[in-house]
């Protein structure tokens, strides 16, 4: 069976596979360089890798392509050396013995939090590809399925050539009656036998279009699979655990999950941590003088209530409040009424302004001692009740301390910093290295320059989001969703990322609901190599629980270049990116509207 069940049993197979070719060539892993989960992933397994004494060679790749570039021509070839393959966070939503022509010889393992999962991945029939896809992701996903994914991957056909955008394009008829009959969000169990439908191959061609057209979501992250796994092998260590929230946070900040599944995640990694007894390790340090004094060891995890304040230990509270995109599209920190507000919040609050704008770990502690009471007592005034939310620290000590949100955003920033990509910005595999070693911690300078980059990027999302909301025409809008077109040259290199862009789009949609206009899809277009090629990203809203569409804009997005005619790179790894000639722009969107019609 294709599909693995069970972490311990995909594990076992790649181990197996990749300890029987290790004499020639060793394991190849292929981590994604579009986010912080595929990082903490790499570590873990790489740990336990390691201490099973299996050979790999770490390849860092950001589209689909370019794996054939290292993996050379054993993926493809039918005689020769075996070769294994490990695919971390891409690959599962498209059909990788097609696209990637693995050969007879090769076998691909696969830890992707992406979905849909490409029926032809699943298939039993398909012994060249090995999905983790436990029952637990499955039952528990933002989106359910009402039918038996398994049972409807026995029943591709891996030589056909339907891929997910012919099952897309048939009939929007079909696809709008489907809508309708599941929009009560109501979905029970059905098996293929019992759809009522006389004809197999309509009702598996019925299914297969439900399951492409829900859209695009996510699962489990990676980084936890892994570090489950490490914890059932008796090799998990508090550095894993760490990285396992750190996984958990990169979907949050991203808003790739539901609150209700976040806070199932926080509770789980909260009993790893209670286990594992780090909040009570204390060392014997010995002074000068020959005092002894207990000191908490030399890292532990906690977990707390966090505000909403982006980067705080590293910036102001003055500035964190203004710019992060929490409060600043409650309280339109943009306009001068929201900065007055903001005044006259910390004057409310009883905080100086000069202190409020100093640097936050040189603050008054008993303003920080206070800060939380004052918050949860004057914030409700102002339409901020949310403000707070269950995150995860790492203690240096008594005074050092790290979030794993601002972790997660200093790295993401490394991912995509334009110093180390260089002038695409689209190929993040030589941030790679940096972004890595500043999730070690181990070079705390790094990730404080990441920090200060993701600072970069929050100030421009506030100014471009501003201009956008309050210069009529910048947000133009159609029946089924909005886009707007970013043109400012300074704030493009900071924007023209993937990752910035969709927070971008975030940002807009939180302040278009505060503002009250009806909520719709946005598009979101950026210049990227100057100013001809444009980088796009669709956003549909943070997933909320009993919804029954995921981002659908990947399919139509294909459909829509292909017709245009222009060069088009529908590579990247999530499907609701793409890269265009920007000369196109138009004529796409024109098409796009009719798509999604």
């Amino acid at each position: 069976m294709v599909r693995e069940h069970s972490i311990e049993s995909f594990y076992g197979k790649l181990r197996e596979s990749a300890l029987a070719s290790a004499s020639n060539t060793p394991l190849l892993i292929f981590p994604s360089t579009s986010d912080v989960d595929s990082l903490c992933a790499l570590k873990i397994i790489g740990h336990v890798l390691e201490s099973d004494s299996v050979r790999y060679a770490c390849y860092p790749v950001s589209s689909f392509k370019e794996i054939h570039k290292y993996a050379g021509p054993s993926l493809s070839s039918s005689s020769g050396v075996p070769i294994t393959i490990l695919l971390i966070n891409w690959g599962c939503h498209r059909d990788l013995k097609k696209i990637l022509e693995v050969g007879p010889i090769a076998r691909v393992f696969v830890v992707d939090s992406h979905r849909p999962i490409h029926l032809h991945n699943l298939s039993h029939q398909n012994d060249r590809v090995v999905v983790l896809y436990t029952g637990d992701d499955e039952n528990q996903a933002d989106l359910s399925y009402d039918f038996d994914v398994s049972a409807l991957a026995a029943a591709s056909d891996l030589n056909s050539d339907d891929e997910v955008e012919d099952d897309e394009s048939d009939s929007e008829d079909e696809n709008d009656s489907d809508d309708e009959d599941g929009g009560n969000g109501n979905r029970k169990k059905r098996r293929l036998s019992e759809d009522g439908e006389a004809d197999p191959l309509k009702l598996f061609r019925k299914l297969k279009k439900e399951y492409y057209h829900m859209g695009t979501f996510h699962g489990k992250p990676s980084g936890c699979l892994m570090y489950e796994l490490s914890h059932y092998l008796r090799k998990n260590t508090n550095e894993l655990l760490w990285l396992a929230c750190v996984s958990l946070t990169d979907q949050f900040v991203h808003e790739r999950l539901t609150n209700e599944r976040y806070q199932a995640g926080v509770m789980e990694l909260e009993q790893h941590i209670n286990s594992s007894g780090n909040s009570d390790t204390l060392t014997s340090v010995t002074l000068k003088d020959g005092t002894k004094v207990c000191a908490p060891d030399a890292s532990r995890i906690a977990y707390e209530d966090e505000p909403r304040l982006m980067l705080l230990q590293e910036w102001n509270l003055f500035d964190s409040m203004l710019c992060s995109s929490y409060m600043a599209t409650k309280l339109k920190t943009w306009s001068d009424n929201g900065t007055k507000k903001l005044m006259l919040l910390l004057a409310q609050m009883g905080f100086a302004l000069d202190e409020s704008k100093q640097k936050f770990r040189y603050m008054s502690v008993e303003i920080k001692r206070k800060m939380k009471d004052m918050f949860d007592h004057f914030l409700p005034d102002y339409g901020l009740n949310d403000f707070y939310y269950r995150g995860f620290l790492l203690l240096h000590g008594y005074s050092s301390k790290v979030s794993a949100a601002d972790v997660v955003y200093g790295v993401t920033a490394l991912l995509e910093s334009s110093e180390s990509n260089g002038s695409t910005g689209l190929n993040g595999s030589s941030a790679f290295g940096e972004a890595y070693d500043a999730l070690s911690l181990k070079k705390l300078e790094k990730l404080e320059m990441g920090m200060r980059h993701a600072i970069k990027i929050q100030r421009a999302i506030l100014r471009q989001g501003s201009t956008a909301i309050t210069r009529k025409g910048s947000i133009r809008s159609g029946s089924k969703f909005r886009w707007v077109k970013l043109e400012d040259s300074a704030d493009t290199k900071l924007l023209g990322y993937p990752q910035a862009l969709t927070k971008f789009g975030y940002f807009l949609m939180d302040a278009l609901r505060e503002k009250g206009a009806k909520m719709k899809p946005l598009i979101c277009v950026c210049y990227t190599q100057g100013k001809e090629r444009v980088l796009i990203v669709g956003v549909c809203g943070k997933p909320r629980l009993g919804a029954i569409q995921g981002n659908a804009f990947g399919i139509a997005f294909r459909n829509a270049a292909e017709e245009t005619g222009a060069e088009f790179f529908h590579e990247l790894f999530e499907s609701s990116w793409i890269v265009l000639d920007s000369s196109a722009v138009n004529s796409f969107m024109i098409r796009l509207t009719e798509k999604l019609l």
